[in-house]
């Protein structure tokens, strides 16, 4: 939980600097419990999106037995111990972030027809997932995607912000938001598919950072609540296990299960 600190703030009449005048003739006793727990962290971890994970494996010229130290540093518990991998779901074939997209032709209307591709390497995220397991079978997966492929979106492109057609204000000609749904849980299908279960699965990324020029879209809470009724009900459905993340951005706080 977290608490405001109100800052009285007095402001200097006829100029516009402020001042702050504490009263430093109070004391306060504060007693900490550290023993009360009031947010329980996961875990720590780190992430291979943004093609990142592809100089771990070769493309940087790291030998075979280098890139396995590299994997065992990160995630063996006596060394550095990381629990946590964070993919990137890619929006578009050729996205600004290289991460690529399953979806290679965006379908004319939200009814399809969709045709998935291979999964592949992931840009090397795969990769980095599978050898990240050898160290830490347990290893707690996040999938999140920046944007919603263009064709879903009100802007036209998975890059320059936007928002999901079907949400209130996107005044779109047709509702893509179970089309966007359906995109993720297929993205944690696939993964499925290679011997690997996706944690928890996000929609959006730093909501409040928009427009910008790479792949990014927009949302409010309120936008958020429109598309979270239909993506919740369609990954529960298909992996009653699967925890929802709906927000990350940077005044937002987010719990598990679509809590916001």
């Amino acid at each position: 939980m977290l608490k405001a600190i109100n800052l009285l703030l007095t402001v200097a009449t006829g100029t516009q600097a402020w001042s702050y005048n504490p009263d430093t003739s109070s004391t306060a006793s504060i007693t900490v419990n550290a023993f009360e727990k009031y947010q329980t962290m996961i875990g720590g971890g780190c992430s291979g999106a943004f093609g990142i994970a592809c100089q771990q494996f070769g493309s940087a010229g790291l030998s075979p037995p280098n890139q396995d130290l590299v994997t065992q540093t990160l995630f063996d518990e006596n060394i550095g111990g990381l629990s946590i991998v964070r993919n990137g779901i890619g929006s578009s074939l050729n996205d600004s972030f290289g991460m690529g997209s399953i979806l290679p032709v965006c379908p004319p209307t939200p009814d399809g027809p969709f045709e998935y591709a291979a999964l592949g390497t992931n840009t090397c995220q795969l990769n980095l997932t599978k050898a990240a397991m050898k160290y830490n079978p347990d290893i707690f997966v996040y999938a999140d995607a920046w944007s919603a492929p263009g064709c879903m979106k009100t802007v036209g492109t998975d890059d320059n912000g936007g928002l999901i057609c079907g949400v209130r204000g996107s005044n779109c000609s047709a509702d893509w938001r179970q089309a966007y749904a359906d995109y993720l849980v297929e993205y944690v299908r696939l993964y499925q598919k290679e011997g690997i279960n996706i944690s928890m699965l996000g929609a959006y990324n730093e909501l409040d950072f928009n427009p910008v020029t790479y792949a990014s879209m927009e949302s409010d809470g309120f936008q958020a609540k429109d598309f979270l009724e239909v993506l919740y009900p369609s990954v529960k459905k298909a992996f009653p296990d699967l925890k929802v993340a709906m927000l990350r951005c940077y005044w937002c706080e987010a719990g598990e299960d679509g809590a916001v």
